[in-house]
């Protein structure tokens, strides 16, 4: 009974203390609530004013720039002996540089890129073209139908003795020829828009560009690039590439002409206070092998299994191959076509070997045959055609040759009769590389 007793009177005081709890237990959860609702008040606050001051900068900015002004890069390197290599290289697109630009550069310190004062588009046409164009309104000139000459080039050129320094000013082109004309427009509006290249030989690292000009025949640059760390004894050695290309938004740009000024021939830099002009005839790039038969040879190896109806093409290796670029080397790869009754069915090509005359591949491809009867071995034919590559413009046959039905000569046709008349047996053999 006592117990009993015990137990009711411990119960009784329980329940005011669990009474007591439950709005404590309220309380906190409300005020949790709060406080996480408060938190999301002020995230939504601030990223409103994040956007809003974004936005009215944005504006601003539209209003205040002129619509035709481009930003120029200006160029700053710090001096120091090594050579050719402590030049800057940069690389910028010609094309929609925004206000901001990171370069990267492989010795930490030497390159050092800074924004200068904008300068307006010298172009005799408009930004945006007015009217509607059609694609029958235009007309696309072939390059190879132009002339050798290509228009003129004007730059200037100063040698700074203390600073080890090169200055080179890209003025302007005169006289480029039309790529493609608009007959829809009033007096064949010119459409090219052309910008320079400019690299230093024999390195071949060192490029520049200039912006693009738009819509003209006679651009005008007047940008001045300067490569430190060059001593004078190197400028005896050392050549200008110019190259005019025409930008293209919606496929690869294509060289219109090229100038190659070897320092120690073409002008006397020993005085830093005259500045030299000169102006040189733009040529058309490796004119000089338009008309050349000779295109080198290539080593290419063939192998019928009939036991899977395939064929593998091993690419050896090329040699004495043209001089293609005005540069005097090259970066050549080679495409390997089969052909079926005279149809292109399949294609291969290797990897692009730098700045060679004499690549060495060592390439495999296995190609599947269209037909498994053996007789219509007597169709399959393979063409070779050596390229050299571009990283801007348009790639350029080299050269190439035929192997089978579809050789002009004797050789291609002997060669692919071996290979028939021997399966599983790898036949290698020379073949001359024609335009």
């Amino acid at each position: 009974m006592v117990k009993w007793m015990k137990r009711v009177s411990q119960d009784t005081l329980s329940e005011p203390q669990v009474l007591a709890g439950t709005p404590l237990l309220v309380a906190i959860c409300l005020g949790s609530a709060c406080f996480v609702l408060l938190a999301l008040v002020s995230v939504c606050f601030v990223l409103r004013r994040r956007s809003q001051r974004q936005y009215g900068q944005g504006s601003l900015k539209q209003f205040l720039l002129p619509k035709n002004v481009k930003p120029v890069i200006g160029f700053k390197t710090a001096a120091g002996p090594g050579g050719l290599k402590k030049s800057p290289s940069p690389l910028q697109s010609p094309e929609g540089m925004e206000n901001e630009w990171a370069a990267r550069s492989t010795h930490p310190g030497i390159l050092e890129l800074s924004l200068t004062d904008s300068q307006t588009s010298h172009s005799s046409g408009h930004d945006s073209m007015t009217g509607s164009v059609t694609e029958q309104s235009l007309q696309r000139i072939n390059l190879d139908e132009l002339g050798e000459k290509r228009g003129e080039l004007n730059f200037s050129l100063r040698y700074c003795f203390e600073k080890n320094a090169l200055q080179v000013n890209i003025i302007g082109a005169t006289n480029l020829p039309q790529l493609v004309i608009n007959r829809a427009a009033t007096g064949e509006q010119p459409l090219l828009d052309p910008y320079v290249k400019l690299q230093l030989l024999p390195e071949k690292q060192h490029k520049v560009k200039t912006r693009v000009v738009r819509n003209t025949l006679n651009p005008v640059y007047d940008e001045e690039f300067t490569f430190y760390g060059i001593t004078y004894s190197q400028l005896q050695s050392t050549t200008l590439h110019f190259a005019v290309v025409a930008f293209d938004r919606y496929s690869r740009d294509e060289i219109v002409g090229e100038v190659l000024c070897p320092l120690h021939t073409t002008v006397d830099l020993s005085d830093s206070d005259r500045q030299a002009t000169l102006t040189m005839d733009l040529v058309s790039r490796s004119s000089r092998f338009q008309n050349s038969q000779n295109r080198g040879e290539i080593l290419v190896s063939l192998c019928y299994q009939p036991a899977t109806n395939k064929v593998t093409a091993v690419v050896l290796k090329a040699k004495n191959l043209p001089k293609f670029d005005i540069t005097g080397l090259a970066d050549p790869y080679v495409k390997v076509y089969m052909l079926y009754n005279g149809q292109k069915v399949a294609k291969k090509k290797t990897h692009v070997k730098k700045r060679t005359l004499t690549p060495v591949y060592n390439e495999s491809f296995v190609f599947d045959l269209p037909s498994s009867d053996p007789s219509d071995l007597e169709l399959v034919s393979f063409e070779l055609v050596v390229m050299d590559w571009d990283r801007v413009t348009k790639n350029e046959v080299m050269g190439r040759c035929m192997v089978g039905i579809g050789a002009k000569n004797s050789s291609g046709r002997s060669h692919w009769d071996q290979v028939r008349r021997n399966p599983r047996r790898q036949i290698a053999e020379w073949h001359r590389l024609r335009p």
